[in-house]
């Protein structure tokens, strides 16, 4: 007869009576573990069994779109050569427009002639281009996020862009001769008399540097309209207003802090932008960037000596021992960095050292420094060189300072530069060579820079003190 209930009875004795062979049969149980590597045969073990649980949403630790912000606003033009060329009209006449009253005669005189002055500049359309690829097996898979040669094709874009970003404010023909010109090259070169240059000398941005700025510009009977620099420069501008803020005028009831993304000075309203891609202190790469078989061989590591100067900037403050990086560099990469040894600076003095060029193909050389009595490895970005020959002697007057940035204050709209393009950005299939699918993505264009003197590039930016 079967019992009709299960009692405590049932349990006397429990798992304290088991024998350590039934106690060894209950540890075989079956456990998922948390296991990211699939552990192989093993007994109890249940990772062959466990499902991946991938999320079908990529997740971007990169750059977006919305940081792409020069490009998105710069005025477009269409180009219609691979050579651009505009007309500038210099002068109405022979006395400009700031000197004494010409012009006035006597009754019944005959009016003196004038002549206007014009200049005829040219840009040349630069190109481009990134190749895509993704094997046929690739494209065959089901993939967690979707098609994959989309996939790419988005990734590749935004690779392009942020090239196009970048070369935008500084492209330099002269390091890499594929380049078009950015707004730095051409706002330094000016219209070949005069250029507006702003040298902060490490200060960081306040109201009136910006307020000086937009004075320039005016004075060149231009008006500012949009700013970018760098992200700590542009947190700065906030930190100025914070011991002035009150509480009741808040942006929001109960919110502190301020955003300060526009200007109002004495000469017009510009809107503030910061860009991550214009950066404040760049490092040498030890492993160098590119195909070793096309980017530059590293240089002859030189020997750096100091000596008195009339042009030199160091101060006082500046003097202390200093190293210096070498990198050589083409449109293929970059190469590992050379270091000089430590050479001993004071006020008053330059630094000299000679370059060697390691050849395949150099075009420019990337100059980095340390702080006074800083170690090789925290060594900034002091500026780029453009190879002149198989040697030469670069000299450092502390003109550019390491760990600074640049930014520029821009009169941006179509009275004062352009996009000249002469492709927008096509994707052009390339023919199958192997068992995958590849594409060029490419894009053809220049800036073009009508008014220089109506923008401003600010060099050798600054931060507050005790900022991050």
């Amino acid at each position: 007869m079967l019992a009709a209930h299960v009692s405590a009875r049932d349990y006397i004795g429990g798992f304290a009576s088991s024998t350590p062979d039934e106690i060894g049969q209950l540890s075989k149980a079956l456990a998922a573990g948390s296991s990211i590597n699939d552990p192989g045969v093993s007994a109890g073990e249940g990772f062959p069994l466990r499902p991946e649980s991938l999320e079908s949403t990529m997740k971007n630790v990169t750059f977006e779109m919305d940081e792409i912000k020069l490009f998105k606003s710069i005025p477009k033009v269409p180009a219609a050569n691979t050579v651009e060329e505009f007309n500038r009209i210099l002068s109405y006449g022979r006395g400009g427009a700031r000197r004494f009253n010409l012009g006035f005669m006597t009754e019944g005189d005959l009016p003196e002639e004038e002549d206007s002055s014009y200049q005829r500049a040219t840009v040349l359309v630069k190109y481009l281009g990134v190749v895509g690829r993704v094997t046929h097996v690739m494209n065959t898979v089901r993939s967690a996020h979707g098609n994959v040669i989309a996939q790419e094709t988005m990734n590749r874009t935004m690779d392009l862009l942020k090239n196009l970003e970048n070369a935008l404010f500084f492209g330099d023909s002269t390091l890499i001769p594929e380049q078009f010109d950015g707004l730095a090259k051409q706002i330094t070169d000016g219209d070949g008399v005069s250029s507006n240059v702003v040298d902060l000398r490490g200060q960081p941005l306040t109201e009136e540097r910006l307020n000086d700025m937009l004075l320039m510009i005016r004075q060149n009977y231009g008006r500012g309209t949009d700013a970018y620099f760098a992200t700590g420069p542009f947190a700065d501008l906030a930190k100025q207003v914070y011991d002035r803020q009150r509480f009741v005028i808040a942006p929001e009831p109960g919110v502190l802090g301020a955003l300060v993304d526009k200007f109002q000075s004495q000469h017009g309203k510009i809107n503030l932008h910061d860009h991550v891609f214009i950066q404040e202190g760049q490092d040498a790469l030890a492993a160098g960037l590119g195909s070793t078989a096309k980017r530059p061989l590293a240089p002859t590591t030189p020997v750096a000596t100091a000596a008195g100067s009339t042009g030199s900037q160091f101060t006082t403050d500046d003097a202390g021992t200093y190293i210096y990086r070498i990198v050589a560099g083409n449109r293929f990469g970059l190469s590992t960095p050379i270091n000089t040894a430590g050479v001993a600076v004071t006020a008053g003095q330059e630094v000299t050292f000679t370059i060697a060029d390691g050849g395949q193909g150099t075009t420019f050389y990337e100059i980095y420094r340390t702080a006074p009595g800083g170690a090789v490895g925290t060594a900034l970005l002091l500026k780029r060189v453009a190879r002149s020959g198989a040697t030469q002697v670069f000299t450092d007057t502390n003109a550019d300072i390491q760990g600074t940035s640049q930014g520029f204050v821009l009169q941006q709209n179509m009275a004062s530069f352009s996009w000249a393009q002469l492709l927008p950005m096509t994707r052009i299939p390339l023919a199958a060579i192997d068992t995958s699918i590849r594409w060029a993505q490419v894009l053809y264009g220049a800036i073009k820079m009508y008014t220089p003197l109506k923008n401003v590039l600010v060099k050798n930016i600054g931060r507050v003190a005790g900022s991050l």
